[in-house]
């Protein structure tokens, strides 16, 4: 690795004003899970590297209206074994349990997952199927974007040069929630050929509201819009549940890597988003 210099602010205002001193010139480094390989293989040579490790107040897990807020610095094991989020936000719990092995989990964090925005990762889908909201701090304030707005392209978000993600606010569940997680892999620690994200509200056997995520099948996970119009409104039997997961390969841009095809990965984005959503309706969350 390139000589940079290590700077380890203790508050969030400070660690924004420091990116916006050395804009363009500095990287944060939340777990490390992404960002150190990056460096080692030199696909960026920072001059400033700026630790988040040190900022108490991004690593809470706290309860807000209902719902719940989760610092950008919750690594995935907080967050797959606290009681609040189990309580509500679990299919963020089954998300995470599914990333990588054990040592990713203990180091790497929610937040640094998200901004690095690599395709086939976890925790997308489950925060798109509740309709997180992500909380981004810059010198000049806070702003607060939907998740599904957040992710911009491959490895690509709509952080700016001197913001940050601070949070993840993610709303209460519905009534009638219902939810479920569902991943196609090759091996355990692998990321998801195709990760699908579950969470419906219903009213007895009908869906009164849906929200379907997929990742791994486009360059950024997305909400299946049209998914979830075959399924609100209706009584989700298996005509209706082929219905949403033609709707949702429709929607998805899968490409061919080393992992999977392009065709693939289409067709278990069928497979799995059927799953998914039985498994729902089965178990009820």
């Amino acid at each position: 690795m390139e000589d940079f210099q290590y700077l380890r602010p203790a508050t969030v205002t400070e660690a924004v004003l420091l990116l916006a001193q050395h804009k363009g010139k500095a990287r944060l480094i939340a777990g490390g899970q992404s960002l150190i390989p990056m460096l080692r293989s030199r696909l960026v040579r920072p001059a400033y590297i700026i630790s988040l490790e040190a900022i108490a107040e991004l690593k809470r897990i706290e309860p807000s209206d209902g719902g719940l807020r989760v610092g950008a610095m919750a690594t995935h094991y907080e967050v797959v074994t606290s009681p609040l989020v189990k309580e509500r936000a679990a299919i963020l719990c089954e998300a995470e349990a599914l990333v990588g092995s054990p040592a990713v989990r203990n180091l790497g964090t929610l937040g640094g997952n998200l901004c690095h925005n690599e395709v086939g990762a976890d925790p997308p889908p489950a925060l798109l199927a509740l309709g997180a909201t992500a909380v981004i701090v810059s010198p000049h304030g806070e702003r607060r974007l939907p998740l599904e707005s957040f992710f911009k392209g491959f490895l690509e978000t709509a952080l700016g040069e001197d913001e940050i993600l601070a949070y993840i606010d993610i709303p209460a569940l519905p009534s009638g929630a219902i939810w479920s997680y569902m991943k196609c892999r090759l091996r355990a620690v692998d990321k998801a050929i195709v990760g699908v994200g579950v969470v419906m509200s219903m009213e007895g056997r009908l869906c009164r509201e849906a929200r379907v995520a997929l990742g791994g099948v486009a360059p950024v996970p997305f909400r299946a819009k049209r998914a979830e119009a075959a399924l609100i409104g209706q009584h989700p039997g298996d005509r209706i549940i082929e219905e949403a997961a033609m709707a949702a390969v429709a929607e998805a841009q899968p490409m061919s890597d080393a992992h999977a095809s392009a065709d693939y990965r289409r067709k278990m984005a069928a497979v799995f988003t059927r799953r998914a959503l039985r498994q729902a309706l089965e178990t009820g969350g």
